[in-house]
């Protein structure tokens, strides 16, 4: 090779060091990748491959220039506009068949060029490459993680990441005990080691149970125990366990969920080490055991309102560390719940409430999608008569009590404090069966809101009741189904024909996109389509469509890139809602396209690309 040559070798391999997955693929894979690329030329409006050209025979890199790809048997599927840097067509290349998408030049452009043979050899070759081709989406989403930690870390005092596995926050051995050990030699070892938790371990060292400083006041304290007590007597069986590969996020969650300090670390099953709240979360100025504390301790609106504040800046610390959307809002909805359910408690003892009753989640909330950029969905139900007016008043005092700590009243009154959505069990499923019946346009805006319900406080053995009838009477509805799937229809994602997005806004927000209207939704409502057609429980969005795999409605992997999709523009929803101050009313959901980096554009595109692969699937369930 001629200095010429090496040159152009050189400054292709620096161009495409700008793009993932070149930003981090191997060096060596990298200057083969450069070696064997050659510049072709595309007219403007000229095909470049599609299903007639036979098996793909090669990978494009667009470098200058725009490419629009469509599915050529799929005419009211959206196009997407591939830039400088993106690739086509992966997918066909790695099965080795023809592609299903046309793919023509938007504009004059040049693309790096591939042979079919070279682009099999760079995915033995690299393992970074391999991973894009085969998920490349979930390698972009980490793409953009690695970007936003780097953002955070000038702002925040990031600890250890979350995304870090249990193993290395372990720091100590654990201590462990056998069942019969006596609890006055627990309580000295305790002391001795100066530990606050005991493990309690089978002969193959399975945890078995944990004893905790805190069992000493409950189970030994107050009661009196004695110290030849056993310990397998007084422990908490089945303690929460994780293996050291479960990143600490994991942990966080299941402290948030049950309210515990501790959570037990293992290896193949077997005790490896034990995680303290103190541990987790030494370095953060936001702490989880504090927010929890302040929650179950609360016992006034105010205190509650505190809490509340406390949960978001937990929140964005989470965020700050590179959390993905569906671990963050997973936290952030069991502290809203445990919030939520605190208040309910408070209120309730002021009230002749009847013995069986059950406070309902509705929306975004009870599919654990919440943000903290959301106004309140509930409902109550109960059994039996019941005088409503104390119903009523104790709803009222909830719903006022939720918006004082910053979760607005509904303005469509969708609450429980509204006769309409405060009803015995019998009448909630007339209403239900009404809209299954009638699927008119609201019949389909309420389902859209109810069909997500959870229970949150009361007897959840109504919400079960009440699922079981709701999910056999629409499963066996087509009509119904049929009217939701076109209702999900309605919304298109905003992928443009010239550009890469279709932005509105109006007059108060030009040149924006609306990330839940156009960008969630469309996953929100076909997962909730095939969750009914199929009658799963399931009220969550990525549940739902994982389930809506595994019983045969869309492929694994189809099901999977709908899951990353959604999370990533969840995500973006919370960073705008989270790390961004002095946003305007209505702006919390709005985002301006041109001011995201190169990554996120991208991702967003390929995000958006999947909604509209999801609905072309529905579309084609449904004749539509």
């Amino acid at each position: 090779m001629d200095a010429a040559a090496r040159q152009l070798v050189r400054q292709t391999a620096r161009e495409l060091r700008r793009y993932p997955p070149f930003d981090a693929m191997e060096r060596a894979a990298l200057r083969h990748l450069a070696v064997r690329l050659r510049l072709g030329y595309h007219p403007r409006c000229e095909p470049i491959v599609g299903p007639d050209s036979g098996v793909a025979d090669r990978l494009y890199i667009v470098r200058q220039g725009r490419v629009r790809g469509g599915a050529a048997a799929q005419p009211a599927a959206a196009d997407v506009v591939l830039g400088p840097g993106e690739c086509f067509p992966i997918g066909a290349l790695t099965g080795r068949r023809a592609t299903v998408y046309q793919y023509r030049a938007e504009e004059d452009c040049f693309c790096w060029e591939l042979p079919a043979a070279d682009f099999h050899g760079l995915q033995e070759r690299s393992a970074r490459f391999r991973a894009f081709c085969f998920d490349h989406l979930a390698l972009l989403v980490e793409a953009s993680q690695r970007a936003r930690r780097a953002e955070a870390a000038a702002t925040l005092d990031d600890g250890a990441g979350m995304l870090a596995p249990l193993r290395g926050a372990v720091t100590r051995a654990p201590v462990s005990c056998t069942p019969d050990t006596p609890l006055g030699e627990v309580v000295k070892a305790m002391h001795a080691q100066r530990v606050g938790s005991m493990v309690v371990v089978d002969p193959s060292r399975r945890p078995l149970g944990i004893f905790t400083t805190a069992d000493l006041l409950e189970r030994v304290a107050l009661p009196q125990a004695a110290p030849a007590t056993p310990v397998g007597q007084l422990m908490s069986a089945a303690p929460v366990c994780l293996e050291e590969e479960a990143p600490l996020i994991e942990a966080a969650m299941a402290m948030a969920r049950r309210g515990i300090r501790h959570v037990v670390v293992t290896r193949d099953g077997k005790l490896s080490g034990v995680l303290s709240e103190r541990d987790l979360f030494a370095l953060q100025r936001a702490s989880l055991r504090r927010a929890t504390e302040r929650i179950h301790t609360a016992e006034s609106v105010p205190s509650l309102a505190a809490a509340a504040d406390e949960i978001r800046q937990l929140t964005r610390r989470l965020l700050g560390q590179g959390v993905d959307a569906e671990h963050a809002t997973q936290v952030t909805s069991a502290l809203n719940d445990g919030l939520t359910q605190r208040l309910i408690a408070l209120f309730a003892q002021r009230h002749a409430l009847p013995a069986r009753w059950c406070w309902l989640a509705l929306g975004s909330e009870g599919r654990l999608e919440q943000t903290l950029a959301t106004d309140q969905d509930n409902a109550l139900v109960f059994a039996g008569e019941a005088d409503t007016r104390a119903l009523l008043a104790f709803a009222d005092e909830v719903n006022r009590g939720l918006a004082a700590g910053g979760f607005p009243l509904c303005k469509g009154d969708i609450m429980a404090r509204n006769p309409r959505w405060c009803l015995p069990l019998a009448q909630w499923r007339e209403v239900f069966a009404g809209w299954i019946r009638a699927p008119q346009p609201e019949a389909l805006l309420n389902a859209a809101i109810f069909f997500d319900f959870r229970p949150i406080a009361g007897d959840a053995s109504l919400a079960g009741e009440l699922r079981e009838a709701v999910t056999a009477h629409a499963h066996a509805s087509p009509a119904f189904l049929r009217a939701m799937a076109e209702n999900a229809l309605r919304v298109a994602p905003p992928l443009g024909l010239v550009r890469d997005f279709v932005v509105a806004g109006g007059e108060r927000f030009p040149g924006t996109l609306d990330l839940k209207g156009m960008g969630a939704r469309p996953f929100v409502d076909a997962a909730r389509v095939w969750a009914l057609a199929r009658g799963l429980p399931a009220t969550g969005t990525a549940p739902r469509l994982r389930a809506a795999a595994e019983a045969g409605a869309l492929p694994d992997e189809e099901a999977q890139a709908g899951v990353e999709a959604f999370h990533y523009i969840q995500g973006l929803r919370l960073r705008r809602q989270h790390l961004e101050g002095g946003l305007a009313p209505g702006a919390e959901n709005r985002i301006d396209p041109e001011r995201l980096n190169e990554i996120d554009r991208r991702i967003l595109k390929a995000a958006f690309r999947q909604a509209a692969l999801l609905q072309d699937r529905l579309r084609m369930d449904y004749g539509l």
